[in-house]
């Protein structure tokens, strides 16, 4: 194995060193400090290893992950780059038609092929191209690309690969980009090559290698100085979507061509040395060559001859440096010359020998560095494609219709009782939704709420949201706001939120020409009253109706959103855990959104239709006694809590005589009865009711107190109305409480439990009833079976494997080949053991899987064998043909098989609904059908439970009204505050004017005296002169007689 000496960079020190007067001793001397390690060159090994990962990173296109390291030959047309190119090809390359260029990137990918003759070159690729018209077939194909990319400017971003096999290769790669053109007056023409250049040499998986002649200074290189600018330019200056490369010159080395007209211009030591030691500075990663040494040129030569020529090249260059070397020592060797020898520390960076060594190890390092990286990405590769064939392998095992109707059966039974578990938070449950991922508080749920899709704008006077609900002015504000619940606690949240909204709310007061407009009916003939019985009906009714109206349908809503919210987060937890093999099957899992709607719909509506009837029933029939009676309710529980409890407000000693006492009174008046022959059970317990409802008559609670309103309702002095207001607040209160009870306890009762028994109630024509007399063609149609599809999935992601596995093992043993640099025989042989061993294990691998794959296309054969349907055939990899039923997509599934034709108008709604959704497939569409179906529904539960009169925008007016009012106390409250600013302005300049003039303080009291008098008893004629009107505010409306 051939080595060549690297020097990779030289620091400033080394620099100076190198160009001292003296420095041929002190070069011997520091030699092994210079001298940078010896790497071995490309092995097949590698190069296969790089070409696995290469292939693996376009198939899959993981470019970015794995940014397997190449090489890119970057330079201006006149730097040598073709000839470069040549030097590596080992035969003439290079087309020089004036007008004809580079049009695109060419790829050169040189293998070794021991198997060919010496000399003997093979095409790969293109495949029937030959050595000797390689020039002639480029320009060809430039001329080709600049005809088809003339829009682009007549050059292609990919590249054009060539790829080349003999026997005297290295393993290699690369990429030679048109040369930046420095003179050309085609702006165009220059920007195009620029956007080549700028997309590889920003790619931080390239390596640099850069081109410019010997002979130039570094102020005078276009093509090096353009080269940095395209590299770490922000943004970029020709769109390159790679970011800037500020560190590009550490993976950069520069190859400075034509040496031989720089030995040609130096013709003594001090001037070369510190010539190339100043170009070494400013390239720390360079090396020197001729290429072609002058006066030969390839184009005056046959391309035998040039064959020889370039395989000469290296020694001829060898001898005319070393020609040069001892002329400019001999100069140097006379006693009084003045010039240095050559430093012979320069030598091993000039050489075609060396540059192509050197371009090759610039590779072989950055590659063996991204090893590590690059194995640690194979193997999470190998872990994704090994989840994703047994996730396949399992979707294929599921294409069987029976498989299929068994999944369907056990998420039903999981999500129901999950879904009850769920609103109870039972211990069962509680590891599957954590509080703190799946809790929430009250503005979040308001939040969601908000953002939620099947939201319908409502607008309630009532209305209070989180932020307002915090910032109550007397400080009352509900404790639980803040607290992350999960279930059905969110239920009992909501009813104090509700039931805050209702308590809180003030009632539009009402005039008393509004009032007197209450009365105007005349019923039973003449009568000398008022018939304000009707007048409280009336506004007992508009109040409740104002007051809960848009609460109620508010409420509705967010019961619904709630039970939506319930259903998401189980049916979210279910399908990322035991059944993520079912996330596809839109149609089914529709079907159970549907289901759940329309089962805990129907629980809505029950409460909602009941809270409807109780509304009415209390605005109605307002003017009996409802006051008096819950008074009188009340007060008899004392008496009870008198026999059952002792009372902590009392001592024991009056506890204790209290009951003796009733003890007593029991057993007096039980003692008669006894005698008569009573069964004592009896006597003992009538006597004990009487004892204690004694004190309270059950008629007071039947016929109540009598009139709640004055029989003096005199029109013309209206004395009746106070007393009115106070009836009719009171009246009001007291059915707002109840009608709260009403909502909670029918709420409660028809949604809140039945969803915590969700898992154990009875549904009529249950989905899993129609899925066990569905066919199993239906079957098949509802889960979209598609047996072939899934097979290539499961084919595509073995076959991924198998090749991910074989670059992972081309890696490994490349990390081995370079931990072992000093290989013998015996290390060859222990490798291809090694290696044997591995194609084993991967072919084990790979058996097991194919196993497992004929094992189930052998089931899904077998339960197809006795249908007797329209088959289609497969041709498998192992000659093995396998019938399938066709499954017509077209036709309607029967999941209402056993539907009578009587059924009601919603179970026909609730099947067309469902043969709607068996149309989509896809799980936007089938959203998007569903979300229609809801809204719909929604709308009709929010009326459900209006009555006559009733609208969804009946507070809209009252609410703009009242926002337009509080807008203009704002402005009032600006303006007053401005006001005020001014005022306090003018009293502080008329202070300082006051206090400039004299004052007798004696004068000013005694008229200050004088006009209090006057004024006092002005006041007092006034009060014996005018009659007041009193103006009575009370209860809930202003009444002005």
């Amino acid at each position: 194995m051939e080595e060549v000496e690297d020097i990779q960079s030289f620091d400033n020190d080394t620099i100076d060193l190198l160009s001292s007067p003296n420095d041929q001793n002190i070069l011997q001397d520091n030699q092994e400090s210079c001298i940078i390690r010896q790497d071995p060159i490309i092995d097949s090994a590698i190069f296969k290893a790089y070409e696995s990962l290469r292939k693996i990173a376009l198939d899959y296109g993981l470019e970015r992950e794995l940014a397997v390291p190449r090489t890119v030959i970057v330079g201006d047309t006149s730097s040598g780059k073709s000839m470069l190119v040549q030097m590596f090809l080992r035969f003439p390359c290079a087309f020089s038609h004036a007008n004809v260029g580079t049009r695109c990137p060419v790829k050169y990918i040189l293998r070794y092929d021991p198997n060919l003759n010496d000399g003997e070159i093979r095409f790969i690729e293109p495949k029937h191209w030959q050595a000797k018209d390689l020039s002639k077939n480029l320009e060809l194909e430039m001329e080709r690309i600049e005809k088809a990319y003339r829009h682009e400017g007549g050059f292609r971003l990919e590249p054009f690969t060539i790829e080349i096999a003999s026997k005297h290769y290295t393993d290699f790669e690369i990429l030679d980009v048109p040369g930046l053109v420095s003179g050309d007056l085609d702006p165009n023409k220059r920007a195009a090559v620029e956007r080549i250049t700028e997309h590889y040499v920003r790619d931080l998986s390239f390596m640099i290698v850069q081109l410019k002649e010997a002979q130039q200074l570094a102020d005078n290189t276009y093509g090096t100085r353009r080269i940095g600018e395209l590299c770490t330019s922000e943004p970029a200056q020709q769109g390159s979507k790679f970011p800037a490369r500020k560190d590009y010159a550490e993976h950069t080395i520069t190859i400075q061509t034509k040496f031989d007209a720089f030995m040609r211009e130096h013709d003594n030591g001090t001037v070369a040395n510190e010539d190339i030691r100043t170009r070494i500075e400013f390239f720390p990663n360079t090396f020197f060559t001729n290429m072609v040494v002058s006066p030969y040129k390839l184009s005056d030569h046959s391309y035998e001859e040039n064959i020889e020529y370039i395989a000469q090249l290296p020694e001829l260059e060898k001898k005319e440096v070393d020609n040069w070397i001892n002329r400019i020592n001999l100069k140097a060797g006379g006693s009084d010359s003045k010039y240095q020898l050559f430093n012979q520390h320069y030598r091993p960076l000039i050489g075609i020998d060396v540059v192509r060594k050197q371009i090759q190890e610039l590779w072989l390092r950055a590659f063996r560095a991204a090893l590590p990286r690059l194995q640690d990405t194979i193997n999470r590769l190998i872990r994704k494609h090994s989840d994703e064939f047994e996730t396949a392998l399992f979707n294929l095992e599921q294409q069987d219709p029976r498989t299929v109707r068994n999944n369907y059966q056990k998420y039903i039974e999981a999500f129901r009782t999950t879904i009850s578990d769920y609103a109870a938070y039972r211990a069962e449950v509680n590891a599957l939704f954590p509080l703190d991922e799946y809790g929430r508080t009250y503005e979040q749920i308001e939040n969601e709420y908000n953002d939620w899709n099947r939201k319908q704008p409502l607008t309630w006077r009532a209305y209070l949201s989180a932020k307002q609900l915090k910032q109550n002015l007397n400080g009352q504000i509900l404790a639980t706001l803040d607290l992350r619940y999960i279930g059905a606690r969110h239920f009992e949240r909501l009813r104090q939120v509700f039931s805050y909204m209702i308590l809180s709310h003030e009632a539009l007061n009402r005039e008393r020409d509004w009032f007197e407009s209450s009365q105007s009916l005349l019923y039973g003939g003449v009568s000398d009253y008022e018939n304000t019985e009707k007048a409280v009906r009336e506004l007992l009714f508009t109040l409740i109706r104002e007051t809960f109206l848009i609460g109620i349908c508010w409420l509705t809503q967010m019961y619904t959103f709630l039970s939506d919210h319930f259903a998401n987060h189980v049916k979210s937890a279910l399908l990322n855990t035991k059944f993520s093999h079912l996330e596809e099957h839109v149609k089914f899992l529709s079907l159970v959104d549907l289901e759940y709607h329309t089962v805990t719909r129907k629980f809505i509506r029950n409460a909602v239709t009941a809270i409807k009837h109780a509304r009415y029933a209390k605005m109605v029939y307002a003017v009996h006694n409802v006051c008096g009676t819950l008074k009188n309710l009340v007060s008899s529980f004392s008496n009870m809590s008198m026999i059952t409890q002792n009372s902590n407000d009392n001592d024991n000693n009056n506890d204790s005589d209290n009951l003796g006492n009733k003890i007593l009174q029991v057993a007096q008046d039980a003692i008669p009865k006894l005698a008569t022959g009573i069964n004592p059970v009896a006597a003992i317990a009538t006597s004990a009711i009487t004892t204690v409802t004694g004190c309270k008559n059950p008629l007071d609670l039947i016929y109540a107190t009598g009139k709640f309103l004055t029989n003096d309702r005199n029109p013309q002095t209206v004395n009746y109305l106070p007393q009115t207001c106070d009836k009719v607040s009171e009246l009001y209160t007291a059915v707002r409480g109840q009608l709260l009870h009403d909502i909670t306890t029918n709420f409660f009762a028809n949604l809140v439990l039945e969803i915590q028994q969700y898992k154990s109630i009875p549904i009529e024509n249950s989905l899993q009833n129609r899925l066990n007399r569905m066919s199993d063609k239906d079957i098949a149609h509802m889960a979209n079976i598609e047996i072939e599809s899934s097979r290539q999935k499961v084919l595509s992601n073995h076959e991924s494997i198998k090749q991910l596995e074989q670059a992972r093992d081309a890696i490994e043993d490349v990390i081995a080949l370079i931990n072992n640099k000093n290989i013998d025989d015996n290390l060859y042989d222990m490798n291809d053991d090694i290696n044997n061993i591995k194609k084993r294990i991967r072919a084990t691998h790979a058996d097991t899987r194919n196993k497992r794959l004929r094992d189930i296309e052998k089931k899904l054969k077998i339960r197809q064998r006795h249908k007797k349907k329209q088959t289609n055939t497969i041709q498998y990899n192992n000659n093995q043909h396998l019938s399938f039923n066709v499954i017509n997509n077209e036709k309607q599934i029967s999941i209402d098989s056993n539907q009578d034709e009587d059924n009601s108008d919603d179970e026909t709604s609730e099947f067309e609904d469902e043969h709607g959704l068996m149309r989509y497939d896809d799980k936007t569409s089938s959203e998007t059908y569903l979300l229609g179906i809801f809204r719909k529904h929604d709308q009709e539960d929010l009326e459900l439970g209006f009555l006559n009169g009733d609208s969804l925008k009946a507070d809209v007016k009252f609410v703009e009204q009242r926002q337009q009012q509080q807008q203009k106390q704002q402005e009032q409250k600006s303006t007053l505050m401005t006001n005020m600013t001014s005022n306090v302005r003018m009293i502080a300049e008329n202070l300082e004017q006051i206090s400039s003039l004299p004052i007798n303080i004696n004068s000013i009291l005694q008229q200050r005296k004088d006009t209090s008098s006057d004024f006092v008893s002005d006041d007092e004629d006034d009060r014996n002169s005018v009659v007041e009107v009193p103006s009575n505010k009370t209860g809930l409306f202003f009444v002005h007689l």
